[in-house]
């Protein structure tokens, strides 16, 4: 019997053990993308009656792909002891967390006559599952949240409807924002906390060494979801929520999303004609440290900015 030739060997053993690397790095980047994904919600534990709020479940649908989200909607009160939803704010929650991020700040709020409308994003709390869309499909939970206070049941009804919507997030959940009052003007002012400029900015580096891997997760994202990273970009749409006021805040130390990134989109705000900017680079904060560490200064911002942007004068959502 013919011995294999020893190239013939050699090429065959190659072609397995790159055969068997490829199989092996396919299984490893379709398994990064799911746990980017896929991520386990944080249970919802605290309400706003620890902070002695009167506030309503909700439950509502996001818009376009109709995922039932499920909130609270906290009435601000008045000087006089009296509940508003007036204005109200629709407060968008970071990644790996829940409608309870900043509750205690909301107490603030709301004793300030604004209310809050905290719901979790799909996959997060009490909402639905699906996968995380890095802030891009989180979009549509906003629309959906605009859509329940334009016409849905309201659990106040005595109180009317909002004459007045802002919005407020967080982390990625400022990414959702940016987008929703992109293509949505009952959002008149928004305040953003740490938000990307690109996706690409935000994910690549927290691969650090194993960054071999970003081409294969970004396809595997692709291929299970339809999300394709590189094509989110809050940057580009930014300049279209002007003239409506907007309140970017940013740690100067952050880490994981570099203070470069509120550069970036402060600066194409800035492009358009009309654009009504404020910013806030915090001194010594890494991510979304600021609503922590220097909460009084923090509130009375907001407080400023919506006070001042969020005009109920001839208006009606």
């Amino acid at each position: 019997m013919a011995r294999t030739p020893r190239s013939q060997r050699i090429i065959t053993g190659f072609l397995i053990i790159s055969g068997l690397v490829a199989f092996l790095y396919m299984i490893a980047s379709l398994s990064l993308a799911i746990i980017i994904t896929n991520r386990p919600p944080k249970p919802v534990i605290g309400t706003p009656s620890s902070f002695g709020l009167n506030y309503r479940d909700v439950a509502f649908l996001s818009r376009e792909d109709h995922l039932l989200l499920r909130g609270w909607l906290i009435p601000g009160i008045l000087p006089d002891g009296r509940l508003t939803v007036e204005r109200t704010i629709i407060q968008v929650h970071g990644v790996e967390n829940n409608r309870e991020q900043v509750l205690a700040i909301d107490a603030s709020i709301v004793r300030q006559g604004i209310a809050i409308l905290a719901f979790d994003t799909r996959g997060s709390g009490e909402s639905a599952p699906a996968p995380s869309g890095g802030g891009y499909y989180e979009q549509r939970d906003v629309l959906g949240a605009v859509d329940f206070l334009h016409s849905g049941p309201m659990p106040y009804p005595d109180l009317g409807r909002p004459k007045a919507i802002g919005g407020w997030g967080i982390s990625v959940g400022g990414d959702a924002l940016i987008y929703a009052a992109a293509q949505e003007p009952a959002i008149q002012a928004i305040v953003v906390d740490s938000a990307y400029a690109t996706m690409a900015e935000y994910i690549e580096p927290a691969f650090g060494k194993f960054d071999i891997f970003i081409p294969g997760t970004r396809y595997s994202e692709m291929m299970l979801y339809g999300l394709d990273y590189t094509n989110i970009r809050p940057v580009d749409v930014i300049a279209r929520i002007a003239p409506r006021p907007i309140f970017l805040i940013q740690g100067a130390a952050d880490i994981y999303i570099l203070p470069s990134n509120m550069t970036e989109l402060a600066a194409a705000a800035k492009s358009a004609p009309d654009a009504h900017l404020q910013t806030w680079l915090v001194p010594n904060m890494n991510h979304i440290q600021a609503y922590n560490r220097v909460r009084n200064i923090y509130i009375d911002r907001l407080l400023t900015f919506f006070d001042t942007e969020l005009n109920t004068k001839g208006n009606s959502v």
